[in-house]
This record gives structure tokens, sequence and C-alpha cells, in this order.
């Protein structure tokens, strides 16, 4: 399972722990409203999350789904975990204290703290810190499931690589491909799952802003004027684009459209209503290969071993990093007597490194940095590094670059589809009651 999954998990499980706290108070009998095969859901369970989920929508200030709509996601969601949670445990999957244990010390070294710490501010927030390391340990059961009973499945072809990157080669040397859009929209926003009315509701409202759009010479100030907050109303300059670069319901609903027209109808995708205007036209040629940035980096590594704490790690480096920003130190040489890296003989160097080719934890945090700067200590699965920006620099991608890129967005594309078809068929397998619920 990625690090930065458990530490979402995590931050999920701290942040709605307030909610949790009224679990510990003295209260009545606890009402059953599903049970899923061996298992039960409870009303304060389905409250919970409920809360849960309200929190989310109100921090982005998004609004809710009717009440009865809410509670039967969120019930749906609950048992679609409990199925997971019992194939976890019934085909022997298991995560042992000590890996536990592992996992909640990556998760405060990634939130620069201790473990100490990290248990009191769970605790302060109302969750005991069992109830912590038990939900961490359903979620990291779950993750190791999906990536045996999902993830392995997927494969990609050499075959669909060759003709995803021919398909987009079509695309650049059309007419289309050589030809720039600038659009600008407005968005009325549908939640996931809204009923019938609702869906009406924005309907009617994206055609009453449609016929107001068309009066108006300013479209991107009308736009921002009626994308009030909490209005569930949003404005979006989508700028140039090539059309290769575009949702196929623009790409089509635009065609024949003049610069400074509006689409003559209001468009509807997964995410809502569209009113779109063609800001301007521009033909051009278009880029045959994917820019991307490279970054020039060195460090120094300190590995995880025995007699060596990660308090230890922490404190040399810093004294490494305050020696190298006061200049009585150099970077390199501090590199090459004391990096345990086959880099340190170079000074620390990397070579030029692109995404996706380091650690997610080590580029999040290298990426964070300026030309020249010093990171402050980074632990990762290797042990601590101290990292410097030496350049940055862009480049295309390469043929094989190519290859991984198309690799990884037709994997992506698979893996979605193939969640939702596991997800039916274990849901369709299991036995499940509803009880009657308010």
């Amino acid at each position: 399972m990625k690090l930065s999954h458990l530490i979402y998990c995590s931050l999920v499980l701290m942040a709605f722990a307030k909610v949790t706290v009224a679990q510990n108070k003295p209260q009545s009998i606890d009402e059953v409203v599903a049970i899923v095969d061996t298992g039960l859901i409870t009303k304060v369970e389905l409250n919970t999350r409920i809360a849960q989920i309200e929190k989310q929508f109100k921090a982005s200030n998004r609004p809710l789904p009717p009440a009865n709509e809410l509670k039967k996601q969120v019930l749906e969601r609950l048992i679609s975990e409990r199925i997971q949670e019992g194939l976890a445990r019934d085909t022997g999957i298991k995560i042992a204290d000590k890996e536990l244990d592992k996992i909640i010390e990556n998760i405060a070294a990634q939130n620069k703290t201790t473990v100490e710490n990290l248990k009191a501010k769970i605790e302060k927030e109302g969750l005991t810190f069992k109830k912590y390391r038990e939900d961490l340990r359903k979620e990291v059961q779950i993750s190791r499931l999906r990536e045996r009973d999902v993830d392995a499945r997927v494969q990609v072809s050499d075959a669909e690589i060759d003709g995803y990157i021919a398909e987009k080669n079509r695309s650049r040397a059309s007419a289309l491909g050589n030809e720039e859009v600038a659009l600008a929209q407005i968005v009325i926003s549908l939640n996931l799952g809204a009923s019938e009315s609702e869906v009406a509701t924005a309907k009617a409202k994206a055609e009453e802003i449609f016929k107001q759009a068309g009066n108006e010479k300013d479209f991107l100030a009308f736009s921002k004027k009626v994308a009030a907050a909490g209005s569930g109303v949003r404005s979006e300059d989508l700028g140039s684009r090539t059309f290769d670069r575009l949702p196929q319901l623009l790409v089509e609903a635009s065609q024949g459209v003049g610069a400074n027209q509006l689409i003559p109808r209001v468009l509807q995708s997964g995410a809502g209503f569209h009113i779109v205007k063609v800001m301007g036209r521009k033909g051009g040629p278009v880029q045959e290969n994917i820019v991307i940035t490279q970054t020039m980096a060195r460090h120094i590594l300190l590995r995880h071993r025995a007699g060596m704490t990660d308090a230890e790690a922490e404190r040399r480096l810093s004294i490494f990093r305050d020696q190298v920003k006061v200049k009585a130190a150099d970077f390199g040489q501090l590199a090459q007597k004391y990096s345990e890296d086959g880099s340190a003989p170079n000074g620390g160097k990397l070579g030029w490194m692109s995404p996706g080719e380091l650690v997610p934890t080590f580029e999040q945090a290298m990426n964070k940095l300026n030309i020249g700067e010093v990171s402050d200590p980074v632990r990762t699965e290797f042990g601590w590094h101290l990292i410097q920006v030496l350049e940055r620099r862009q480049t295309q991608l390469s043929a094989d670059k190519q290859r991984e890129y198309a690799r990884a967005a037709l994997r992506e594309k698979k893996l979605d589809q193939a969640y939702e078809d596991w997800i039916r068929q274990i849901r369709d397998a299991a036995t499940v009651e509803i009880r009657q619920i308010d």
C-alpha cells in the first residue's frame, strides 16, 4: 500500500475523531441498520459517517444532497467496506502488530512528529489509540485485498500501447489537432448520485443562466458574477488548448462555432451542466512530445539500521543542513564523507530525474525546494535524506518515456473500470439485509 494513502487514511481518522467521541458516552442500546453476511452496521456508525461526509461537503463549500439520499449513499459505502473487510479476513490477509507499528511510525514521521505525540493528538481529539490502530489495520487489509484481486489482474499489452500512441499521432496530424480553441464555461454542478428532481432543478437553472449569457458582452465577468459562493455554480477559463487536450464533449460541441460565440445549447456531463463560450480560435503546430520538468538534485542518506534511531539520524542531518546554510561545510563533501548511498562518491548527485522516478515522499519534498535550497531531514522507506536542488530544466519525453506514459494512462483507465466491476460482483455475491431506517 502506498505510504501517501496511509497518511491520508490516518488524517481522515483524526479529522473525524470528534464525531466518534460521542460513542464513548453513555447512550441507549444501538440500533442495527444493516446485516452484511455475518457482520452488523449500527445506527451510531451510520450517523458518524454521515457527519464525516457533511463536514467534507461544508469544508469544500459544496451543497449537500437531500438527507435521505445522503443516508442511502453512505449506507451503501459502509456495506461495501464491510464486505471487503470480510473478504480480506476470510482470505487470510492479516496485518501483524509489528507491521502496523511500522506503518504508524511512518505516518508519524511524515507528519514530522513522534508516535507518542501522534497518539496524544489522536486521544486529544476524542478517538482512542486502540480504535485508531484497528481502523488503520482495516484500511491496510482492504488495500491489500484490492491489490490482489483487482490491481494484479489489470495488464496493459504492448499492442494496446502501440494503439494508444498511434491514436495520439493521428489526432495530432488531423485538422483538429492543428487548431487551438480558447474556451470559458459556467458549470452548474451536480452531486454524484443526484436525484431526478435535483437534475431537473440544475437543468432549469442552467437554461436560465444560458439565456442571460446570450445578452452579456463580457462572458468571464458574467460567469464570475453568477458563481457566488455556495451557489453550486463555478466559473472556469479553460484557456487556449488543442483539441486533444479537451474532453470529447467540448470537442464535438465547439465544431462550427466561431470565435466570441456561445455554443448554442446547454451541455450535460457527469459533473453537471455546462454553458460554454468560444473565446477565440487559432491555428498552429501541435507539440508532438510531452514536455516535463526534470530536476538535478543531490542528497545525503543515512539508512535505517540497528544502532541508528530515527531521532539520531534526524539530528545528524539537521546539523549538516545548518552547516551548509551558514557555508561552514560543502554539501557535496558531506555527501562523499557521510552518505550511505551509491551516489556518495559523486557528491550525492542523482542525475536528471523525471517525475515519478523517485519515491513519492522524496519527490514531494524535492519539488518544494528552490534551486540551491536545502531541505529539512526527510524520512522514506530507505532511510533519512537531506536534499539539495541544483538545477531544473524542461525536456521532451523520449520514445521510451512516451510508452511509459501511455502504459500508465491505459492502466489507470482499466483500473477504474475493473474496480467498479469488482465492487458490483462482491456486492451481488454478499448477503445483505437492510433494516428500515428513519
